[in-house]
């Protein structure tokens, strides 16, 4: 898994056409490859008990060995795993906590807490947490129209909504835990920071309409000089959409 999967999935322009199975495969590649993990320890553990009485003593010490290694590697990788995961989360409050205190007003939106914050850089970012919050700077609704600025909050409702802070962390521990030898690591991070920007343009465009998100996406492209939001644009732009069945009956009475 970990040398195969990044040149499966790397290659060719798919994923960008379907960012939602590309994710879907790149997370069931590192789940299966855990999987396989777990069943390796627990398949040595299994012949550890057994080895006395089936095999010889020579075969037996070293079936021994091999499944005391097997539970050590096991739990050095948990206590890794938590060890990385608490400074993500450290850096991640502390990200959240510095918007907090400039923050103008909250308002109450379909279960969301849209919190307006003093910036002159466009900014949107959503907190998943018990109590979801969409952080936008006043410069954001000062740059983007009405329609442009509802698509890019519901861009961060499909945030919000598919867990994708979630992907993120997982992907952030999984890059920190392998050897920077293994491309794996840095490659399912770079792609998830990217599917679910483009899963979430795909949400929101079937929401608010792709015109206005992409406009939307445009224009902060050129604020900012972000040559991916202008890319991102693009897409949306390029791409087909089906026309909504309400929209498709209206037309057909017409």
């Amino acid at each position: 898994m970990l040398l195969f999967a990044p040149l499966v999935l790397t290659a060719g322009r798919w994923q960008v056409h379907h960012p939602r199975t590309a994710l879907t495969l790149w997370f069931s590649a590192l789940f299966a490859g855990i999987g396989c993990a777990v069943a390796s320890a627990t398949t040595a553990l299994m012949c550890c008990v057994e080895a006395v009485e089936v095999h010889g003593p020579a075969e037996g010490l070293l079936l021994t060995i091999a499944g005391w290694l097997s539970l050590g590697v096991f739990a050095a990788v948990i206590v890794l795993v938590s060890a990385s995961a608490e400074p993500l989360a450290d850096s991640w409050r502390e990200a959240v906590g510095r918007l907090a205190p400039v923050a103008v007003s909250r308002e109450d939106s379909d279960g969301v807490t849209l919190v307006w914050f003093e910036s002159e850089e466009p900014v949107a970012c959503a907190v998943p947490s018990g109590a979801p919050e969409i952080f936008l700077s006043t410069a954001l609704k000062e740059l983007l129209s009405g329609p442009q600025l509802r698509a890019v909050i519901e861009h961060e409702r499909a945030h919000l909504r598919q867990h994708h802070g979630w992907a993120v962390r997982i992907a952030e521990i999984n890059a920190l835990c392998l050897p920077k030898r293994f491309p794996a690591g840095r490659a399912l991070k770079r792609a998830t920071l990217l599917l679910i920007e483009l899963i979430a343009d795909d949400a929101a465009a079937r929401r608010a309409g792709a015109v206005h998100l992409a406009n939307a996406l445009a224009t902060m492209g050129r604020t900012t000089g972000d040559p991916g939001l202008e890319l991102r644009a693009d897409r949306l732009t390029l791409r087909r959409w089906k026309t909504p069945r309400s929209r498709r009956a209206a037309l057909a009475r017409a």
